[in-house]
């Protein structure tokens, strides 16, 4: 289980999310302020059985930003999802790597704004 406390940084300014839900498939993190909310949530579930026949556990990490309008600014809202799946018989550190490879590479200079930017 994760901490009862998540911290994500956001243009440099660190934004402690409270856990407010945890349950066998997952947990829920928020932080709401009188300008921004923003929820983590954390699943688990298993998917169907796949063409090859392998089963898939699947790990989602959903984040949603709210940043509320103000008389001359307008609601906005932005979402990043991550998802994880593994064989259920795999080994979870390989399916680590391939994220851990994933991750470095989205950290790449430039690498998340050209994706956002839909340049491909």
């Amino acid at each position: 289980m994760f901490a009862a406390t998540i911290t994500l940084t956001l243009n440099a300014v660190a934004k402690v999310l409270n856990r407010v839900n945890q349950d066998s498939f997952g947990s829920e993190y928020r932080m709401v302020s009188g300008t921004e909310a923003i929820t983590l949530k954390i699943r688990h579930s298993t998917d169907s059985v796949d063409g090859d026949g392998i089963i898939m556990a699947r790990h989602n990490v959903f984040v949603e930003h709210i940043i509320y309008p103000t008389p001359t600014t307008a609601l906005k809202k932005h979402t990043s999802t991550a998802t994880i799946r593994v064989g259920t018989y795999s080994d979870p550190l390989v399916g680590g790597y391939l994220a851990a490879g994933l991750t470095d590479w989205l950290d790449t200079a430039g690498v998340i704004t050209d994706l956002v930017a839909g340049i491909n």
